[in-house]
């Protein structure tokens, strides 16, 4: 039985939702719908609330995804020195306390690894605040609804990539055959307020950015123009917007106002599009090399041209007719030409969710916020679970048996060399190691304690102090030494540091085991408080 699966985009203006039909081997675009959200002096969850209501067919059970906006959640980019899983999840949440202006513990957060090289990890971030978070999961699910998927709007269109054409042509090869190679694209949604910008390499997503401003910039030059209000604006807009470009100059002064006033606004956009991709090439080293264009504020007749011309790039709308999708023919019907932009988030979201979050997906709903059907889900399965268990349970039993048997027999043999061997040296056979020990010191006397070394305490602490190296700015703030374990706690300058250490510490034959627990960047300095913890041998240095 198939499925439903449903992308929320939750816009300035409208709510769009797409419906997919999902089974194990297929997705087919069920339908597209957009209700607008009502335009009062209520505060806007309050709106969404009643505009999510109007949406017709809804139903508990199926699987939805939504994204919050950008200026709610926020998307960076983290560089960790390591590439270890264990040390990234004990890690990123520091880094990220480093860069925000309050507590770890005010917020939700979710991170996927983008890039492993011999630097380090790049991971990709996304967090909210959790009163924001709450403030947001209630307003949506006062109308019945619960997203199991709740994300940063940026990356809602990641999922996107496989169902695009991405491939372009490459130079032939050593024997004449053309070989492809798969873009770096950007999709840039140009909202009503704010415009989201997910950049997509060949192995996925690479970076997510909003950026402040949209269509509302463009009605707002219109009616200042014209001397429109500013519903009077926005229809304009929509009937009339129209920007020049060498190859289609305005043909009467009348388009040319219009074209002087969204010339504005582009002016900006390419300015903020310029900076993105250039700190996206920075951090990944690649280059954007063609736009896919979208949202209703990017419906301004010859805008792909404008933008193209002025990124040195290609630029496209981005129209049902790309997509390799069963049923995409829906949205085009349902869209017409005033909004035939405005579903790609909507769609993104409703693959996202059909995907199951995978492919470049953050979700938020983590923790205290975790999808209570998630938890539902996992009842259906304990049986198979109880009976795994039993399973392996036993096998643990046969084993046990058989390490039994065969310890048994090696502890006869261990014996029987220890009375030969005590028999040897003392005359006379002993059954028990310690007692044969004792024997042996107190007949060797204060003399001859070498025989039986031991390292001290002090010994030990020598031993690390002469592991450290020398040329590292350390500050060590405990030192635990016990029979089996040393810890030590302290600062350095860089995580690079504290590999160094640990590296230098395996070095000694005193110790068997070097391990690095908490490593994390101080508040109110740039140190890097660490933990490492050495396992002594016990044997003689």
């Amino acid at each position: 039985m198939a499925q439903l699966t449903i992308g929320l985009d939750l816009g300035a203006q409208n709510v769009k939702r797409v419906r997919l039909k999902s089974s194990f081997r297929s997705v087919e675009i069920e339908d597209f719908s957009s209700v607008e959200i009502p335009d009062d002096d209520r505060p806007y969850t309050e709106r969404l609330t009643e505009a999510l209501n109007q949406l017709n067919n809804r139903n508990e059970s199926d699987l939805s995804a939504t994204a919050l906006p950008g200026d709610v959640a926020t998307v960076r980019t983290l560089q960790l020195p390591f590439t270890d899983n264990k040390r990234i999840q004990q890690t990123v949440g520091f880094e990220l306390e480093a860069q925000i202006p309050f507590s770890l513990d005010e917020v939700v957060f979710d991170y996927l690894k983008l890039h492993k090289s011999q630097e380090g990890t790049r991971l990709l971030t996304a967090l909210c605040r959790k009163d924001q978070m709450e403030h947001w999961l209630e307003a949506i699910k006062s109308s019945g609804l619960d997203p199991r998927l709740v994300g940063a709007d940026c990356l809602s269109y990641s999922s996107l990539a496989e169902y695009l054409p991405t491939d372009e042509p490459e130079e032939e090869g050593d024997e004449g055959q053309e070989t492809t190679q798969k873009q770096t694209a950007a999709i840039v949604d140009v909202g009503h307020k704010r415009t989201s910008v997910c950049i997509m390499g060949p192995d996925g997503v690479e970076f997510g950015r909003t950026l402040s401003g949209g269509g509302a910039q463009i009605t707002a030059r219109l009616a200042q123009e014209f001397d429109l209000d500013e519903q009077e604006a926005e229809e304009g807009k929509r009937r009339a917007g129209f920007i020049e470009t060498d190859r289609m100059p305005a043909d009467n002064p009348q388009q040319k106002k219009v074209s002087d006033a969204v010339r504005k606004f582009a002016d900006s956009l390419v300015r903020d599009l310029r900076q993105t991709f250039t700190t996206h090439q920075t951090i990944s080293q690649n280059r954007t090399s063609k736009v896919w264009l979208c949202g209703g504020g990017a419906s301004i007749e010859n805008l792909d041209v404008y933008l193209s011309e002025q990124l040195d790039m290609e630029v496209q709308f981005l129209r049902p007719e790309h997509f390799s999708l069963d049923g995409i023919e829906k949205l085009q019907e349902n869209s017409g030409d005033e909004v035939s932009l405005t579903w790609v988030k909507a769609l993104g979201l409703a693959l996202h969710a059909h995907l199951g979050g995978r492919h470049g997906w953050l979700n938020l709903r983590k923790g205290e916020f975790s999808f209570k059907g998630d938890f539902t889900a996992m009842r259906g399965k304990i049986v198979q679970l109880v009976a795994s268990v039993m399973i392996l349970l036993l096998l643990a039993i046969g084993s046990a048996m058989v390490h039994y048997f065969s310890l048994k027999s090696a502890d006869k043999a261990i014996d029987t060399k220890i009375r030969e061997t005590t028999k040897a040296i003392l005359g006379k056979s002993y059954d028990n190691l310690e007692t044969a020990l004792a024997i042996i010191n107190e007949k060797i006397g204060p003399s001859g304690a070498g025989v039986l070394p031991r390292m001290t305490a002090l010994d030990i602490l020598y031993e690390v102090h002469h592991r450290i190296p020398k040329d590292l700015n350390i500050r060590l703030k405990d030192i635990n030494i016990s029979p089996t374990r040393i810890r030590l706690d302290g600062f350095t300058d860089s995580f690079e540091s504290v590999e160094k250490i640990k590296s230098s510490l395996e070095k000694s034959k005193c110790f068997s085991e070097v391990k690095t627990g908490r490593t994390r960047k101080t508040k109110k300095s740039e140190e890097v408080e660490f933990e490492v913890t050495i396992v002594n041998n016990g044997k003689d240095c």
